[in-house]
Formats: structure tokens, sequence, C-alpha cells
């Protein structure tokens, strides 16, 4: 006959084990949350440049088809993304060596940009037609947590895309009129 089991052999786990074992497992859910939490910001902030890198170039597009020709002789383009269904997202580009406004936030300052128009404002010679003009976006967007909020991109254009010859010095059949007061009779 066999022996009955006593309660010495036929052990269980202890308040202790038990207590640590939730606590393990607590700990590594919270940790996985964190990081799920981590992994959707991320994403966020990927798709909100991604969108702006892609405005950004349907901007710089935009400019160079010439759909903003009228504006450009203010060096200066503001505008939105809301005509795109993107009303959170603006843009701004600036057309040759102009600065972008500083952000309302940011205490930054440049120092050398007062120096600079004055050194520009005292120089009296002609300007020269360049080759080519830069052309930089910078497109906003809403902040995800403290990651940067904003792109830039710049494009350089050949000078006659973006600054075309005025009508005006042309005859009717396409040919440079003389100018006034010149001696030809």
């Amino acid at each position: 006959m066999r022996p009955a089991p006593s309660s010495a052999g036929a052990r269980g786990f202890t308040l202790a084990e038990v207590a640590v074992t939730i606590a393990v497992v607590g700990l590594a859910l919270v940790w996985m949350l964190q990081a799920l939490n981590a992994a959707k910001l991320t994403a966020a902030h990927t798709r909100n440049l991604k969108l702006a890198r892609e405005l950004a170039l349907l901007t710089l597009g935009q400019i160079e088809s010439g759909l903003y020709s009228e504006e450009i002789e203010d060096d200066r383009i503001e505008g939105t993304y809301a005509e795109e269904g993107y009303p959170e997202f603006g843009f701004e580009a600036v057309i040759g060596d102009e600065n972008f406004r500083p952000a309302e936030d940011d205490p930054a300052f440049d120092n050398w940009l007062d120096e600079r128009q004055r050194e520009e404002s005292e120089q009296d010679e002609v300007e020269v037609e360049q080759p080519y003009e830069k052309v930089q976006v910078r497109v906003t967007f809403p902040p995800v947590v403290d990651l940067q909020s904003e792109l830039v991109l710049e494009r350089w254009f050949p000078w006659e895309q973006l600054h075309p010859p005025e009508e005006a010095e042309q005859g009717t059949d396409g040919t440079p009129t003389p100018p006034q007061g010149s001696g030809g009779t």
C-alpha cells in the first residue's frame, strides 16, 4: 500500500513569488506601452516630414511653372496648403539671398544680418544678372512632442525662368523695339 501524500511534498507558489511575478509582468506591460507610444509619435512625425517634403516640392514646382510669377517680385511668398487639404501646414518661400523670417518663439537672432544689409545698401554697383537664382521653401507643420516642426528645401532655377524679360520691350512681331530717344533719323 502506498502512503498518503503529505502536505510537505505538494508544494505551491508562495505569496512572495506571486507578488514578484505580478510586478515583473506589470513592468513589462508599462515598458511595452511606452515603446508603443514612442513608435506612434515617431510615425506621426515621419508622416508630417514626408508630407512636408511633398508639399515643398509642389510649391517649388508651382514657382518653377510660373504660378507665383507676380509674387516673386517681392522675393518672399507665404501661404498655407488649405486648398490641398492640409490647413495646418504652411509655407514660406524666399528668392535669392533673402532669409526666412524668424519664428515667433525662436530666441535666436542673426547678429550679422544688420551688417550685411548695411553693406548691401553701401554698394552702388549695378546688379549683374546671374545665371541661376536660389529658391528656398520652408514648410511648417504641427509639432509632435519636441521634434522639429519644419522642413526646408532649396533649388536653383535659371534666372530667365524666374525673371522673364519684360514683354513691353518687344514689338508686336517679337523683335526688340529700339529705345526711345535714339538718334536714327
